[in-house]
């Protein structure tokens, strides 16, 4: 593998609570004011090797990995507060875990978002493009990546969704079937079949950045994104990573059945409004 030269852009649709988390924690670490617990390439080992041959490497000692420093965070929202406000705002951190880095923050601004209030209604920031169909969201989209790596001398860039979830879009093959297919869609201005999330992908691929979905949308499920993966050799990963409560769910409620624990109750909620409840 080639070596990880230079500096990589990081570029997240959504500079809200999970963002700003993950940015303050990468600017902590950095700075040696902070552990990376919790990530798996900067604090766990793996085993290479057996028996006398065997030993214990962290990841970046096996596969070339970007160094944090070289790291250059950007961001796209629907809302013009830089990333100190908006993680005083979220309330996720102490305010005085954030201060140490809040030059850093302040000084990420997030880029106007390529938004659809129908596909996120209870958002209603005023910091978003003036696109007329999703085609020319796409090619706004390339230009802000293009842009960002060029002002900020980056030689990669990855494109992360740590945004809201979306409303579902049905996977339907006669325009996520083919790229074509989906081109032409976003050329006609399929509001219905294609979401604000598919520009961002296409965009990433298109420009040559990884692309990483963060939640549970259909983004990346479609025939037409593979399509374009494979022509852009450009990977494409993620399925709902930032949706906490769904992760604990998932993980509790197996372990309650079998151990044959009683329940009484479960009620969830998350920003969007969306409630589970659950009463024996």
């Amino acid at each position: 593998m080639e070596p990880a030269k230079g500096k990589l852009g990081v570029m997240c649709v959504g500079l809200g609570a999970v963002t700003t988390t993950f940015m303050t924690g990468v600017l902590m670490t950095r700075k040696g004011l902070a552990k990376p617990v919790g990530s798996m390439t900067q604090y766990d080992k793996i085993r290479v090797g057996r028996g006398k041959d065997k030993k214990y490497l962290h990841y970046g000692e096996i596969v070339p990995l970007t160094d944090l420093k070289d790291i250059v965070f950007g961001a796209w929202d629907v809302y013009p507060a830089n990333a100190y406000e908006s993680a005083i705002n979220a309330e996720v951190l102490k305010e005085k875990d954030i201060n140490p880095v809040a030059d850093e923050l302040k000084a990420i601004k997030p880029i106007a978002a390529a938004f659809d209030r129908n596909y996120a209604k209870r958002l209603d920031g005023d910091n978003v493009k003036d696109c007329k169909t999703r085609w020319d969201m796409v090619e706004a989209l390339r230009e802000d990546i293009r842009r960002f790596k060029a002002e900020n001398a980056c030689d990669r860039i990855v494109v992360i969704w740590a945004a809201s979830t979306e409303i579902y879009v049905p996977v339907d093959e006669n325009v996520h079937g083919t790229l074509a297919a989906l081109e032409a869609a976003m050329k006609a201005d399929d509001r219905e079949h294609i979401a604000p999330s598919m520009c961002y992908a296409y965009a990433a691929l298109c420009e040559g950045a990884p692309f990483i979905m963060g939640a549970p949308n259909t983004t990346v499920d479609i025939p037409a994104m593979w399509e374009l993966a494979e022509k852009t050799k450009m990977p494409i990963a993620g399925k709902d990573f930032k949706t906490g409560q769904t992760l604990v769910k998932s993980g509790f409620a197996p372990i309650i059945g079998t151990r044959c624990l009683g329940l009484s109750g479960w009620f969830s909620t998350n920003i969007l409004g969306n409630r589970d409840a659950l009463y024996a």
